[in-house]
């Protein structure tokens, strides 16, 4: 018998290049319903970039996403991935070269976790050592331990599933990836923290992601471009964020983006791209006189205890200081700590939550890397970079 996943294997070999998605006049009505659920779609995605789709329930989303594996067929129109159509040879075989992420996650309970991310390698007929390696190489990737690997799905927090369903969808490398609610099922502060840590491995991967949520600041987050769809299954704005927030194209679309379009720019931004302020920084032992004096010139009022690795401890009080040499503990141990990642909006909240003015900035590492204020996001809002960063490159053509 002829090896049919030969081909599958030899095709995804060759997808570290990303492709562009294109949609061409998709339509998709179910048997027996009055009206599409996608309804002539036209939209084009780019090689390496997130395209999200979005909009109320029952508007189509997920099901345009899903026409790309063909785990939904489309009425008329097609798809292209690359120069090949979507309907060009056996689905299957299709859906094995395409990630696909899940709200779900899906794992298979009674698969260790190196099984479940080796489950498409082992249908390409893969073997073990190429497997191993490749089970190895994403654990990493994903910031897992590589002893997960022969752990239980059930041994796992959510977010450390989820971060498993990701590598399974990236073992063969594939071109494309599907991602529906991929973070919806997560806790608020573990969804967050999973959203940066993805757009961080995207800026190295640089795949061509369909991503499907309901929620807007998601998408304006995630999204290098939006397709907000509405009910009937057409687009009503296909845009950068920056233009769905400046150049809403309809009613509709300026309801659901909502009234806090002003606010929502905060998300256009990471926390590393804005002008931070510094805090004087010291080890315990150090004289609590040097530090003192160092204040005296600082953005910031307070001073940070950090560890030997530069990642900060705490805020140093007066009574702190009023020691003659820093204390190893500080009074307050409760200071927030923002990811440079993350978005000026999500480093808002987080001061915010934090009833505190201050919160210091970390890198991937948790090392301390500056300051950020109530104030510097309050200057950025009103200043004209702040503008500038909201006007679209491109001017768009208006209709009469």
């Amino acid at each position: 018998m002829p090896d049919g996943s030969r081909s599958a294997e030899n095709s995804s070999s060759h997808g570290a290049d990303a492709s562009p998605v294109r949609y061409q006049g998709v339509t998709k009505r179910y048997p027996g319903a009055d009206s599409d659920a996608v309804h002539d779609l036209d939209l084009e995605i780019p090689s390496g970039e997130i395209c999200v789709l979005v909009g109320p329930s029952g508007c189509g989303k997920t099901t345009a996403m899903r026409m790309v594996n063909r785990t939904v067929e489309m009425t008329s129109g097609d798809i292209l991935i690359g120069d090949r159509s979507v309907k060009d040879g056996d689905a299957a075989i299709l859906r094995r070269e395409i990630g696909y992420v899940i709200q779900q996650i899906g794992l298979f309970p009674h698969r260790t976790i190196g099984q479940n991310i080796a489950t498409v390698p082992k249908l390409l007929n893969w073997d073990k050592n190429r497997t191993d390696d490749r089970v190895t190489k994403l654990l990493d990737l994903t910031g897992l331990d590589p002893e997960f690997a022969d752990r239980y799905p059930s041994q796992l927090s959510g977010g450390q599933q989820q971060r498993v369903g990701v590598a399974r969808a990236l073992a063969v490398d594939p071109p494309v990836m599907l991602m529906d609610e991929p973070f919806g099922a997560i806790d608020p502060i573990s969804r967050g923290r999973l959203q940066n840590e993805f757009l961080r491995l995207q800026a190295d991967i640089k795949k061509t992601i369909l991503f499907v949520t309901h929620d807007v600041d998601e998408a304006i987050k995630m999204g290098d471009r939006i397709a907000v769809m509405k009910k009937g299954g057409e687009v009503a704005q296909f845009a950068t964020p920056t233009e769905l927030l400046m150049e809403p194209a309809d009613d509709f679309v300026e309801d659901f983006v909502g009234a806090d379009r002003a606010l929502k720019r905060l998300a256009l931004m990471r926390v590393r791209d804005v002008d931070l302020w510094n805090a004087p920084s010291t080890q315990a032992g150090r004289r609590s006189d040097d530090v003192l004096n160092e204040l005296k010139t600082s953005e910031v009022p307070y001073a940070v205890l950090v560890d030997g690795e530069n990642r900060p401890l705490g805020w140093l009080s007066t009574r702190d200081l009023d020691a003659e040499t820093v204390p190893v503990h500080p009074d307050s141990t409760g200071v927030p700590m923002i990811d440079a990642d993350t978005t000026l909006r999500d480093g808002l909240a987080q001061l915010l939550a934090g009833g505190s003015l201050y919160g210091t900035v970390v890198d991937g590492r948790g090392r301390l890397t500056g300051v950020l204020s109530v104030e510097i996001i309050s200057d950025f809002l009103a200043s004209k970079e702040a503008a500038e960063v909201a006007i679209p490159a491109v001017d768009r053509p208006h209709d009469d």
